[in-house]
């Protein structure tokens, strides 16, 4: 009898699929749980230095494969100087928000993973945010996304082309002009409201909120959270 092959995910809202419609909850369906177990360290509000500050707690789970999605917040705090002095608050971060740090944790991480597991390893290019491709957002996202495809390169690991799957859709849809990333918290707390207070879908939220894969700007309706996991199907089974 085959044991299950672990799959361990790691990130921040987005893969904990709390405030977001999960991923990893998509890949349960899909891949089943007969022949693998998923592990799920999404923790809301990380940015990378807390995924490589519990590291050894993930490594534990001794991994087939890692999915390492990571970053969201980073661009965001380095964005946004209020929302940086806060986060490093919070998650007792101890440098300032910056592309090179992003860079340095990820490296640091993957390395890690690398000489204490025999996974298969896989970085996640990060999620649009916003659904205007030409804003200062989706612009830094793709700045942190380059530095992510060159860190694979450079540890020979798998790079999931997320943002790209993503990019490809709503330029098809409405030539990427879609409606902005607000920059604010509010719309995210509302609607986590509708959802768990009025049992409003996350997809119904994401249609009253205006965006076409997002529900509030930063996290995943059904259709943003399936180019998710369209991405990280394909790259489990090319194991088999």
């Amino acid at each position: 009898m085959n044991e299950k092959k672990t799959v361990l995910f790691l990130g921040a809202s987005i893969t904990q699929g709390k405030i977001s419609s999960s991923y990893v909850k998509i890949l349960k369906r899909r891949l089943g749980t007969k022949n693998y177990k998923f592990i799920n360290f999404g923790v809301a509000g990380y940015e990378s230095y807390n995924v490589l500050s519990k590291i050894e707690n993930a490594i534990k789970s001794s991994p087939d494969f890692v999915i390492l999605l990571v970053g969201t917040n980073d661009v965001l705090s380095s964005l946004d100087p209020k929302l940086a002095k806060q986060t490093r608050k919070l998650k007792k971060i101890p440098h300032e928000p910056s592309v090179l740090h992003y860079r340095n944790n990820i490296t640091s991480i993957i390395q890690q993973l690398k000489t204490q597991t025999d996974a298969r390893i896989a970085i996640a290019s990060l999620p649009i945010v916003g659904e205007n491709l030409d804003s200062l957002e989706n612009k830094t996202i793709e700045a942190y996304n380059a530095e992510l495809k060159s860190i694979a390169g450079n540890e020979n690991v798998e790079y999931l082309s997320i943002f790209e799957r993503q990019k490809k859709f709503l330029n098809q849809k409405d030539m990427g002009r879609g409606k902005d990333y607000l920059g604010s918290q509010r719309l995210a707390y509302k609607s986590l409201l509708l959802h768990y207070l009025l049992f409003m879908s996350f997809d119904k939220i994401s249609r009253r909120n205006g965006y076409l894969i997002l529900t509030d700007g930063i996290h995943q309706n059904s259709l943003g959270a399936k180019y998710i996991a369209d991405e990280i199907e394909e790259f489990i089974l090319s194991a088999n």
